[in-house]
């Protein structure tokens, strides 16, 4: 008996990782999901009043969708302020909603203030986040109530229970939601060396559409990267001496994925030039083979970190590379046997890192980030109309106000959700709001018809719970995947909760399918017309700032005269300003066609950033080198001089009687490189060569393009 216990709890335990410990979206999705179960469940038994079951669930919602710290005490910051706000912001819309002219003034002000203030730092763009939930939700359920208080009340305990839950299971577990960053970063990283491997080899139709897919890629691997710099900093911020050892153990492994990331990114020759002059295809297949088990290898230390499981280095990896290496000697008399050789050297530099992470984290000084704290803004700097948050604040202000006119225009019963799908829609730029806009309504309207199909077959009150905990667990679960789904699920938790309310859930739906069309309109509108950031003015500077970060981040390498902190800084901030211009080129390709000016130099230069920021990580993986030889030092300062003057043509101040001379000079390089690898001494000449081969491209875009751009 005692062995089928123990039998059964591994089996349990086994299930519980593998379906919640490894999927934090899931985990997640569960504690809502269970938080709302507990508070709904008694309500409805003990009152027999679905208002008051409903009203606490959605004060678990906008608990749980504006949460962002990640420290059990900077989660209790944030929680007493959230509650705070909920109460007053919650009575006043229940104050003042019956008085329309005084409601239009609320709006004006909260709107405006919060939407503003949530540009601070994370903690107050959260706590915002959810304090306008309760703005609309108390607007919805207006009227419902004979008394003002009750619907903030209800809605601070829904909040405060889910606090308590929240705060008590991350006291359980203090670094969870660490690892969960840190997990996720791995995850991308194998998920980009997966997509590289598949250059290996490959057409010369397909490794554009590659390359564009890495560099939209490395977005999203350096945007989770500041992610986990913001949360560590954070964790800095509030955590006792006794803890630091704990929290310096997660900054080395944070900078172990830097360096994992260089390696990732870096690329030792053109693909088109490897796959087409390199004759043994199998060395090349292998070296794709060699990626994809290193990806492999990425994900499971991504999961020991979920599990607290120690990670066990895959014995296929180590098969994979010790082959890999004896072809690759049986090419050494091959003209790309050094490229291949540098290329190799990195790729068991990524499987080292892996093998012997412990140690080699173990050497890494992070004791100068233990005062470290997250990042903050003025409010002052926010009061500035040329500020992103400024403008966002006047459009999300103007299109509430609107919204609220045409409710009382048309005396809509439900017309909060007009205001629910500006809030929900509206985001930084006009191509980021068209993409929500599209997956808000399209879900909505699939929302729909799944909820009236899936009402009818559960028409119980039982059922209904049913279809209402099952929608706000899936809403959860699929929100940071795939908003498609979740406005779909949010749809049916909408339904079912006015089923329980007055057992009217699908008459509202042709309503909200309506005011959800008219709050996208709404906020398209005010988008397009209203303080428009278009990214074609913005990609300029962006390029201007991406090619002063790789400049300094080449220098930094080639000179030797910065320390190892400045170099990482250096190397992030060249990753983030690649990622911030990707992004535009990304967002132009939504603009309207008259806005999308272009558009064929802005995707040349994106792409050939990108390529610059790869070929000088290269470059920097192999720092640690013997010092480099006094030809491949001169061939750094020619490149250096390149990359000064396309800043200046960017810039505007660009002498332009020296372009000829200097593109001239480029063009020579070739012969220079032929000169300097004839030394074997010269090891990275090829290196350096790649670097001088884009900048020379950047040379002559940038020249070609500037009347354009």
């Amino acid at each position: 008996m005692h062995n089928r216990i123990n039998l059964l709890k591994e089996q349990v335990t086994h299930l519980w990782i593998n379906l919640f410990w490894k999927n934090p979206n899931r985990l997640w999705a569960l504690k809502v999901a269970a938080s709302i179960a507990f508070l709904l469940i008694p309500a409805e038994l003990l009152f027999h009043d679905s208002f008051i079951g409903t009203t606490i669930a959605l004060g678990v919602v906008a608990m749980a969708l504006g949460e962002t710290d990640v420290h059990p005490r900077g989660r209790m910051k944030s929680a007493g302020l959230s509650l705070l706000l909920f109460f007053i912001t919650s009575s006043l819309v229940g104050l003042l909603y019956p008085s329309p002219p005084l409601f239009f003034l609320l709006i004006f002000v909260a709107a405006f203030s919060l939407t503003l203030t949530g540009g601070i730092n994370a903690r107050m763009q959260g706590v915002t986040f959810g304090t306008l939930l309760i703005f609309i939700y108390t607007m919805l359920g207006a009227g419902n109530t004979e008394k003002w208080f009750y619907q903030p009340l209800l809605y601070t305990i829904g909040a405060f229970a889910y606090s308590v839950i929240s705060i008590l299971l991350l006291n359980y577990r203090p670094y969870r939601l660490l690892k969960e960053q840190l997990a996720r970063s791995f995850r991308y990283l194998a998920e980009y060396i997966d997509l590289k491997a598949n250059l290996f080899p490959s057409d010369p139709q397909v490794q554009m559409l590659i390359r564009t897919q890495l560099a939209q890629k490395n977005t999203e691997l350096a945007q989770q990267i500041e992610t986990c710099k913001n949360n560590l900093y954070s964790y800095s911020a509030e955590s006792s001496e006794e803890a630091r050892p704990v929290v310096n153990l997660y900054y080395r492994k944070w900078f172990l994925l830097q360096e994992m990331q260089e390696r990732a990114i870096s690329s030792h020759e053109q693909y088109d030039l490897l796959s087409r002059e390199v004759a043994n295809r199998e060395l090349l297949e292998g070296f794709g083979l060699l990626m994809r088990e290193i990806g492999k290898a990425m994900h499971l230390y991504g999961e020991s970190l979920l599990t607290d499981q120690a990670y066990k280095h895959p014995l296929s990896l180590e098969w994979t590379l010790s082959a890999l290496q004896q072809m690759l000697e049986g090419e050494r008399e091959e003209p790309h046997y050094r490229t291949l050789s540098l290329l190799m050297k990195n790729l068991t530099g990524l499987e080292r890192n892996l093998r012997e992470e412990e140690m080699l984290s173990a050497q890494i000084d992070v004791t100068v980030f233990n005062s470290r704290k997250p990042e903050s803004a003025r409010l002052t700097s926010l009061l500035n109309p040329a500020h992103p948050r400024f403008k966002f604040a006047v459009r999300l202000t103007l299109s509430w106000l609107l919204g609220y006119g045409i409710m009382q225009l048309f005396h809509f019963d439900k017309g909060a959700w007009i205001l629910l799908t500006s809030l929900i829609v509206f985001q930084q730029t006009y191509s980021a709001t068209r993409m929500r806009l599209f997956h808000r309504v399209f879900g909505t309207l699939i929302g729909v018809i799944l909820g009236v199909t899936l009402a009818q077959l559960l028409p119980t009150l039982a059922g209904q719970i049913l279809l209402l905990m099952c929608s706000i667990y899936l809403f959860f679960y699929w929100l940071k995947k795939n908003y498609v789904v979740a406005a779909i699920f949010i749809t049916t938790y909408v339904l079912a909760s006015f089923n329980l309310l007055s057992e009217q859930g699908i008459a509202v739906m042709l309503p909200r399918i309506f005011d959800t069309l008219i709050g996208g309109t709404i906020t398209y509108l005010v988008v397009r017309f209203v303080w428009p950031d278009w990214q074609y003015k913005q990609l300029p500077e962006l390029l201007q700032h991406a090619m002063i970060k790789n400049k300094r981040y080449f220098e930094s390498i080639y000179e030797g005269s910065v320390t190892e902190e400045e170099y990482l800084h250096n190397r992030r901030t060249a990753y983030n300003a690649d990622n911030a211009l990707t992004s535009a080129w990304k967002g132009m390709r939504l603009e309207p066609k008259d806005r999308k000016q272009y558009e064929e130099h802005a995707f040349t230069l994106t792409n050939l950033n990108h390529a610059l920021l790869s070929y000088i990580s290269a470059f920097g993986v192999h720092k640690h080198a013997d010092r480099l030889t006094p030809e491949e030092e001169v061939f750094c300062r020619d490149v250096s001089m390149v990359l000064v003057y396309v800043i200046e043509l960017l810039e505007g101040k660009a002498d332009k009687s020296q372009l000829e001379n200097l593109v001239n000079k480029a063009y020579y390089w070739e012969e220079s490189l032929e000169e300097m690898q004839k030394d074997p001494i010269n090891a990275r000449a090829g290196l350096i060569y790649n670097i001088a081969h884009v900048s020379r491209e950047l040379l002559v875009e940038t020249s070609a393009a500037l009347p354009g751009i």
